[in-house]
């Protein structure tokens, strides 16, 4: 049997984390995160470090059930003197913005739980986040991610360690972890969602692992070398990449030499344009979307490849990366804000964007920094806005402003972290509304204007 501390401990040498420092721990009540704040709590003198635990309520359980782990996680900090988060999503708002941004519900729930998680560690000035995944979740991971044909990077499965975000327990079994709660006579919170197959964790958890393991007995020991040999990989193609990226920032996106673009490998060529997509926050990138590129030939001119947000555009001997709009239905449009850009929405709408080299104010000044991307994108059905007198359908909100229905889906959205913080509707008849929004560091400037119209400084 493994000790969790111990493992702790060569956690924290491995990944050599300084000491005097602040962490958060991801709490759910469940056993891995108990036995993480428990084992975390046992060497926070020895290793210098300070505690706080923390709670999210994804609103997708019984409010009974919901209201017990949170008062579970309260009195295991109370026992061990550590301070205590908690947040909550409010009750089948998650399962209603899934339904609403057509992502899988997991995804959201796991957006909005780091969310919660980056916004207490600010709050305490905790450097880490500490997570309760173990050996399981990463095989897991590795399962379902071959199924769906994914790379070196993700066959590696879970990172012990990525930025903020790490994971003390990834190289303990669940046996370990109950193990160690029943020599602490600690007990845990059992999770009735963890059996339901609706969701796709689940079902590789309780179907497609066991009948793995039946065909070829003891085959996590095999994805553990497979894990090692897939991250030795990954690394190796990013370091290759930093050596050879012929990639340099432009006015209007990236630019490189083409005959340096044809020079690169193959697969490089492929991955220094990922690197490059705008919509690879949003959602996975598949590679038959990329595969175009290890296939290039010289003679090329013109368009290269276009969608998901990005144009590659060859002209004379340099090769240009921009952005675009991504069409996500028969009308509609999402577009990152993450530098300068200057595009046009459906030959009616031009937008112009600018970095502000200081600080600035104006309704068409937004914030940006970290990992809160500004996005701009039509409406959705269901839209709702947060507004000071309540929630408000998009939908209705143009209807009032007069908005000509047949312009509705051209409307610009600001977007950040999944709430609308702007509404453009003045260049089409109607209003420009401003929503409340954090500050943070950074200034943008977004404009919109007819085409035709001035847009700024210029005449269009």
């Amino acid at each position: 049997m493994k000790s969790i501390p111990a493992e702790i401990k060569k956690f924290f040498r491995r990944e050599e984390l300084p000491r005097n420092t602040a962490i958060l721990a991801a709490v759910s009540g469940g056993p891995d995160s108990t036995a993480l704040a428990l084992g975390l709590a046992e060497l926070r003198g020895e290793l210098l470090f300070s505690l706080t635990l923390a709670h999210y309520d994804h609103g997708l359980r019984r409010a009974e059930e919901a209201r017990s782990e949170e008062a579970f996680v309260r009195e295991l900090g109370q026992r061990l003197g550590l301070p205590v988060e908690t947040g909550s999503a409010g009750a089948g708002s998650l399962r209603e913005e899934a339904a609403r941004e057509k992502k899988s519900l997991e995804a959201i729930a796991r957006e909005k739980r780091y969310a919660f998680l980056k916004s207490a560690a600010r709050r305490r000035g905790c450097s880490f986040i500490a997570v309760g995944h173990t050996r399981g979740d990463r095989i897991e991971t590795q399962v379902f991610r071959f199924f769906q044909g994914s790379s070196a990077e993700t066959l590696a499965g879970i990172r012990p360690r990525r930025g903020e975000i790490i994971r003390p327990l990834l190289g303990v079994d669940r046996s370990d972890v109950l193990a160690f709660l029943r020599e602490q006579e600690q007990g845990w919170c059992s999770d009735a969602s963890n059996q339901d197959i609706s969701f796709l964790r689940n079902n590789v958890r309780l179907r497609l692992i066991p009948a793995a393991e039946e065909v070829f007995p003891g085959f996590a020991k095999a994805l553990d070398s497979l894990a090692e040999k897939s991250r030795l990989a990954a690394d190796f193609l990013e370091e290759a990449l930093r050596a050879a990226d012929p990639w340099v920032k432009a006015a209007s996106g990236w630019e490189c030499s083409w005959a340096a673009f044809l020079g690169l490998h193959p697969l490089l060529r492929i991955y220094s344009v990922y690197k490059l997509c705008p919509a690879r926050g949003e959602k996975r990138i598949p590679y038959a979307f990329l595969a175009p590129l290890a296939k290039a030939r010289p003679g090329a001119q013109g368009i290269i490849l276009q969608g998901r947000g990005l144009t590659l555009l060859r002209r004379g001997d340099r090769l240009h990366a921009r952005g675009d709009i991504v069409l996500n239905r028969k009308k509609g449009y999402f577009y990152q804000i993450d530098g300068n850009l200057d595009f046009c929405i459906e030959s009616r709408l031009r937008v112009r964007a600018e970095e502000l080299a200081s600080p600035a104010e104006g309704e068409d000044v937004f914030s940006r920094g970290g990992e809160d991307s500004l996005f701009l994108r039509s409406r959705r059905p269901g839209d709702v806005i947060q507004s000071g007198s309540g929630p408000l359908a998009l939908g209705r909100l143009l209807a009032d402003w007069n908005v000509e229905e047949s312009l509705r889906d051209l409307v610009p959205l600001v977007q950040r972290n999944g709430k609308i913080v702007a509404v453009l509707a003045a260049p089409l008849g109607g209003e420009n509304l401003r929503l409340d929004e954090e500050a943070g560091p950074g200034r943008l400037r977004i404009r919109v204007c007819q085409i035709g119209e001035r847009c700024g400084q210029q005449t269009e």
